[in-house]
């Protein structure tokens, strides 16, 4: 059954537009996208994040176990602290993403909503002796983003997913799709806390003007740009998700023999295309110079049967994400490429005509960065 947002009905006294982002109900838009991504790029907005869940981890031997079966060190977590992480299987390919909050009782691992089951059934399956419990978690999750989120919540100065516990809700820095912004773990019992933001004058931002954000910023999201097909590090994720110190767990001979022999065989890349066109997830990225006179040609109706035969040999990837700034007629892509391809300033060709410069994934700069 879809999942409904806690927050819809605040949501909806505002105009809101709803639509699924996978099998969540959230608020699209709020009828002006271009007013709502200068608010979450300008100052600060509400975002509803129903299509993040919570898993919820108790028991004495909770952060053993997880730091068993996860990519992160997590027994260097106190209270109030966080991480990404990633679990994955045998061949290290990803269960799932995560951030990781630890509490004082519990740990709470935020997730796609979609994953939550499957990641609640492949964790217990190692359960033997281990006093460890798991639950979904009747949370839902709120995001504040824009560069005046910490005033706006009068929040204390916290390291990346580090968080503070307030009247049962808990807000942690979330950095990685936005320059600044807050998730809100909001539990069930408390389904007025969007009314409450709304009413001391935080305008709401939909899923759309979200995303084109994100995809300037370069984050990948679960079930558009990374899913278990793929390993973390394909993923961009190596510098805030995996440990290569911590020792054993489930699929790190895999992940350990890449970073040490060799490197993964394709990456995540930003691509800034040269024309305002926005390519469909799918979309073909090919390679060479010659690629792209080929599609120049092709585009005016020339050469096409050439191209059309040429192209599965120099295809290197695919697109996985693209939008347009609302503010700009800058189009910008996400997409796999090979490794040989990986590199800033690469000329390559979305199919079938239209150029683009891979670029590299701006929130690491900004996530590496201190701040």
């Amino acid at each position: 059954m879809p999942y409904s947002s806690p927050f819809e009905p605040a949501l909806a006294k505002r105009g809101a537009v709803f639509g699924a982002v996978g099998d969540v109900r959230v608020a699209l838009r709020f009828g002006d996208v271009e007013k709502e991504f200068r608010a979450i790029t300008g100052e600060a907005a509400l975002v509803d994040l129903s299509w993040r869940g919570v898993l919820e981890m108790t028991g004495r031997d909770r952060v053993r176990f997880l730091h068993g079966m996860c990519t992160n060190d997590i027994k260097k977590l106190q209270p109030g602290q966080g991480c990404m992480a990633a679990v994955v299987n045998r061949q290290g390919k990803m269960v799932a993403e995560m951030i990781v909050h630890a509490t004082e009782n519990a740990l709470l691992l935020q997730m796609d909503r979609s994953n939550l089951e499957n990641t609640m059934i492949a964790l217990a399956r190692f359960i033997v002796a281990d006093d460890v419990q798991m639950k979904v978690s009747d949370a839902a999750v709120l995001g504040v983003r824009g560069p005046g989120s910490r005033a706006v919540l009068a929040a204390p100065e916290l390291a990346d997913f580090h968080g503070v516990m307030r009247a049962g809700v808990f807000v942690a820095r979330n950095r990685t799709g936005s320059r600044d912004g807050y998730d809100l773990i909001v539990p069930g019992s408390r389904p007025d806390e969007a009314e409450h933001l709304l009413a001391h004058g935080l305008p709401p931002a939909g899923f759309e003007a979200l995303e084109a954000l994100r995809v300037q910023a370069g984050f990948p999201r679960w079930g558009a740009d990374m899913g278990p097909e793929f390993l973390p590090m394909e993923a961009g994720l190596d510098s805030i998700a995996i440990s290569y110190t911590k020792g054993c767990y489930i699929g790190q001979e895999v992940i350990q023999r890449v970073k040490t022999y060799s490197e993964p065989p394709r990456i995540l890349v930003q691509l800034e295309m040269e024309s305002p066109d926005v390519p469909s997830p799918g979309a073909k990225i090919l390679a060479g110079s010659a690629q792209v006179d080929a599609a120049h040609s092709a585009a005016h109706g020339l050469h096409l049967e050439l191209m059309t035969q040429s192209e599965h040999s120099k295809e290197i990837g695919h697109v996985t994400s693209a939008g347009r700034s609302p503010l700009s007629d800058r189009t910008v892509a996400l997409g796999y490429v090979r490794k040989e391809h990986k590199e800033p300033g690469t000329r390559v060709v979305v199919w079938p005509s239209a150029p683009a410069t891979v670029r590299a994934l701006p929130w690491q700069a900004r996530l590496t960065s201190a701040g």
